[in-house]
């Protein structure tokens, strides 16, 4: 995942009650693979980059 300028935000979870802060990017690039193996890019910004980057982390084993 490519990522441009940071932000600092606050976020919540169903994972965890209440608020924490954490460091987004306004924009980012999300490399894929579709059904037949093809990469992709695709790039997202504003709040939909926000909801991605959250759930990439937890993919990766981070809860906020």
């Amino acid at each position: 995942m490519k990522k441009s300028k940071p932000y600092e935000t606050e976020e919540g979870c169903l994972s965890l009650t209440g608020v924490r802060k954490t460091t987004r990017y306004t924009d980012i690039a999300v490399e894929h693979l579709d059904m037949n193996f093809r990469k992709h890019t695709q790039k997202y910004s504003g709040y939909i980059a926000q909801i991605i980057q959250h759930e990439v982390d937890h993919c990766n084993g981070i809860i906020i």
